[in-house]
């Protein structure tokens, strides 16, 4: 039987709570328990992160990021400060996916961009490769089960307008 990213979630106990066992989403059967013919996840590990934006300037800066399936953070950096990370996502292929992030257009991160820019912020971006698309998933649910990311508005909480402050 094959699974798509929907089986993806948190192991559930029989009486409806979530397992503790397991520190990361993994794949489900119908009943919430874990699919034992899928390995464990692994939880993502980040490299350094990589200049996107830089100040006022609108210009795309190329990255060598990933082209497989991976987990991904945006983050943005005033000045010298301490990077604040934004918006956390997956994708099939990295290297396509930031390129659409940062290229504008009708994207779904064109306006926040575009505000970290006229605000003279970097937007930075760091990402950890995954060894497929569910375990990619997995690592998405677990980042953004973690804390409320402002630019995501369809995944959890939504656009906070006061993150640029």
């Amino acid at each position: 039987m094959s699974r798509t990213l929907k089986d993806i979630g948190w192991v559930q106990r029989n009486d409806g709570e979530r397992d503790r066992r397991y520190g990361m989403p993994q794949v489900l059967n119908y009943d919430g328990s874990r699919d034992r013919r899928f390995d464990l996840f692994q939880q993502p590990t980040f490299g350094p992160s990589q200049v996107l934006t830089q100040g006022r300037s609108q210009y795309y800066n190329g990255i060598d990021a990933h082209t497989g399936p991976g987990v991904y953070q945006l983050m943005t950096m005033p000045g010298m400060g301490r990077p604040t990370t934004q918006y956390s996502g997956m994708s099939n292929d990295l290297s396509r996916r930031l390129d659409e992030h940062c290229r504008g257009g009708r994207d779904n991160l064109a306006l926040p961009m575009h505000q970290a820019a006229i605000r003279g912020m970097d937007v930075r971006a760091r990402f950890a490769p995954a060894d497929g698309a569910l375990e990619a998933r997995a690592q998405e649910l677990l980042l953004l089960g973690q804390r409320e990311y402002s630019w995501n508005s369809r995944n959890n909480g939504g656009f906070n307008p006061y993150c640029y402050r």
